[in-house]
């Protein structure tokens, strides 16, 4: 598997890694982060870095420095001689297509996102990832994604004769073994039980609807609202901090630090209301299911989400929470009211836990499985 990034924070490649595993598959995640040799081994999986010395970083250009991860990338790549290589996203499609030629592997991109319609890539650096894709795609022995409006686009943009697989970001997460000393979410903000909570699951962020997130629970009497996740962008949490502190909220905002996977259910289940607003800024975010709406799911909370055509029709077809338009507060707001409401109501309750029995990875694992048996067979 090809990563980007740090595996430690990636729950989709670490659950797709530890089921392939699980399965018999030997795996190995080559990463473009540090990776320590006392952190060599993660969830069953091997952990390897691609990363080229700090002096080449410091000492090149970006795009220079784009061409030496691609070669270290390559060279491990080389030297392990994998039957299957799987990359994750359209960062790694480039130097997943030209491994599998050096080493005959067999190609499956995991596209985690529509790559060609994301606000961060623009004009050349769009060009460039469809580029990319309308190479490499059809050449895949295996597509994946995250949703049907998704895997849609794929295959009719790269006349695919199958629909990709969806396997969508269901939560993997189970409750951490009782013990240890590490405070609760509540008992860190200094909230008691009884507090509103709203949690924005992962980093605040542009087009998140943070900035209308933060003017909604402004305008509640009481509700307190945490962002838990590092800052991405720099500044931000600070600009998010600014607004809140004007409109007489800033002791009710708050921002903590990105937790280990195994204690985020715990800390989910203490939110009385879970929040994922992206707004409608590009395709890709019309056809996203992330994470924390599955998260959430899994710890049993309401959801207020984006009034989007994926998350919304899942939310309301599984009746576990309420849309809103990502851009009007007010609206927000009055969402969040009903859910801080109705969240104890037992009928709620119940259409969670039913819906978690279906939207949990031991499920939707077999999506994963039987693709992988269908080109294993092939290998």
């Amino acid at each position: 598997m090809l990563l980007h990034k740090t595996v430690v924070h990636d729950s989709r490649v670490r659950r797709e890694a530890s089921t392939l595993v699980e399965a018999g598959y030997a795996v190995t995640v080559l990463e473009l982060a540090p990776v320590p040799a006392a952190e060599r081994t993660l969830d069953g999986f091997s952990r390897r870095s691609a990363m080229p010395p700090g002096w080449v970083r410091r000492a090149l250009p970006f795009h220079a420095y784009r061409a030496v991860f691609l070669l270290s990338f390559l060279a491990n790549v080389v030297r392990l001689r994998p039957d299957i290589i799987h990359a994750h996203d359209a960062a790694m499609l480039l130097p997943g297509l030209v491994g599998a030629r050096l080493t005959g592997a067999r190609l499956v991109y995991d596209s985690h996102e529509l790559a060609t319609s994301v606000p961060y890539r623009e004009k050349a650096w769009a060009w460039f990832v469809g580029a990319i894709e309308r190479l490499a795609v059809p050449r895949a022995a295996l597509v994946i994604t995250v949703s049907d409006g998704i895997a849609d686009r794929l295959r009719d943009r790269y006349g695919l004769s199958g629909t990709p697989v969806v396997v969508r970001n269901v939560s993997a997460l189970v409750e951490a073994e009782p013990g240890g000393s590490a405070p609760g979410l509540r008992e860190r903000l200094g909230l008691g039980p009884r507090t509103p909570l709203v949690l924005h699951q992962g980093a605040a962020a542009p087009m998140r609807g943070c900035t209308t997130l933060v003017r909604a629970v402004a305008a509640l009497d009481d509700a307190h609202l945490v962002f838990l996740g590092d800052d991405d962008v720099r500044g931000f949490n600070g600009e998010l901090a600014q607004l809140a502190s004007g409109l007489g909220a800033g002791d009710r905002v708050h921002f903590a630090a990105s937790q280990p996977l195994e204690r985020l259910l715990a800390l989910t289940r203490e939110a009385d209301v879970g929040v994922t607003l992206l707004e409608d800024t590009c395709v890709n975010h019309q056809l996203a299911l992330p994470n924390k709406l599955f998260e959430y799911v899994a710890a049993g909370i309401p959801v207020v989400a984006s009034d989007l055509p994926e998350m919304g029709a899942l939310v309301r077809e599984r009746h576990i929470g309420w849309t809103a338009d990502p851009s009007d507060p007010e609206a927000v707001a009055g969402a969040l009211r009903v859910a801080l409401a109705a969240g104890h109501l037992e009928p709620l309750r119940a259409r969670l836990r039913e819906a978690e029995a279906e939207l949990r990875w031991p499920v939707e694992r077999r999506r994963l499985l039987d693709a992988y048996a269908r080109l294993a067979a092939r290998t």
